[in-house]
């Protein structure tokens, strides 16, 4: 698998994870978007920003924010209130520990909780809190798309039956690799590292894969069977220590030389876990498509958009 392939991978989850947690973000700009008006009623805009010598307005910033998503947000407001409102009646509630779970399940991936939402403040500028309301309103808008849906335990088990290795634990194996173009150079770096030389000078030196070399070879977290790097590769890091080092190791049409920085083994869960895990994803099969339930329970409790004056669906 190519580079520029295990780049569009990340790209694609990370684009997911924006997707998934853009509701929470678009009410946070509109809280600060009705703070800031209330306060510029009192007399003239106050400034927020300067740049050669120009100034930006708390209206500016205002109007540009309900400009660009000024429907989104309210969509996502009324979207929640809906929500909200049916799970009260229904008598469905979302406990601390299904979150836990549901996000011990999206840190996968990941060589630690950490590094997870590090990340997810980095790429999104997301808080812990935040992370954590956006998974509670997902959880709640899933058990409301399920309710009534009934799935057998016989189902569950014969999905389980034939599913079993996806729900044990992968190892998460943070990874250092110095690429090169030969057996033979392979083989070279090898004698060097065994002659004391540091890995990660050598694979700023050596490395033929830039992204990696620049920062010593690392790789950060790989999952133990990831499918976009070659298995003997994997099944090599997977059974040594951390601190150690292998190679030569053919990737694609080059070679490689892998250290193993640290290894880990996420908690195994429980079988209720599990079977709760597959009961919702069967349900959701079956249930009407997550956004067509916000457009329904919208309707449901009338809910309308005034923009201008003018009401909008």
């Amino acid at each position: 698998m190519t580079r520029q392939e295990r780049t569009l991978r990340k790209a694609v989850g990370i684009l997911a994870a924006a997707t998934l947690l853009l509701g929470l973000l678009l009410i946070w700009s509109l809280r600060a978007g009705i703070d800031l008006g209330d306060s510029g009623k009192s007399g003239e805009s106050s400034e927020v920003a300067s740049i050669g010598g120009q100034s930006v307005s708390e209206q500016q910033w205002i109007d540009e924010l309900t400009n660009k998503h000024g429907d989104e947000v309210l969509l996502g407001i009324l979207n929640r209130i809906a929500v909200e409102k049916e799970a009260k009646a229904l008598g469905i509630s979302v406990t601390a520990k299904e979150v836990d779970q549901a996000l011990r399940n999206t840190m996968a991936g990941y060589s630690s909780e950490q590094q997870y939402y590090a990340q997810m403040q980095s790429e999104l500028g997301l808080s812990r809190q935040e992370v954590r309301e956006e998974r509670v309103y997902r959880l709640t808008l899933q058990a409301v798309a399920t309710a009534g849906i009934v799935i057998n335990d016989s189902d569950i088990n014969e999905y389980l039956k034939q599913n079993e290795d996806r729900f044990r634990p992968k190892k998460i194996i943070d990874l250092s690799m110095i690429k090169v173009r030969t057996y033979a150079e392979a083989e070279g770096v090898m004698d060097r590292l065994d002659r004391g030389e540091d890995f990660s000078a050598l694979a700023k030196e050596l490395s033929i894969d830039e992204e990696s070399g620049a920062r010593g070879g690392s790789l950060g977290a790989v999952e133990e069977d990831d499918p976009f790097w070659p298995e003997e590769l994997l099944t090599t890091a997977a059974g040594l220590d951390a601190g150690d080092i292998a190679g030569p190791l053919q990737d694609d049409d080059s070679y490689a030389v892998i250290r193993v920085e640290r290894i880990t083994s996420p908690e195994m869960p429980s079988d209720k876990e599990i079977k709760a895990q597959i009961r919702r994803e069967m349900a959701l099969e079956q249930a009407a498509p997550l956004q067509q339930v916000e457009s329904d329970l919208r309707a449901k409790y009338d809910a309308a958009i005034y923009i201008d004056n003018r009401p909008q669906d």
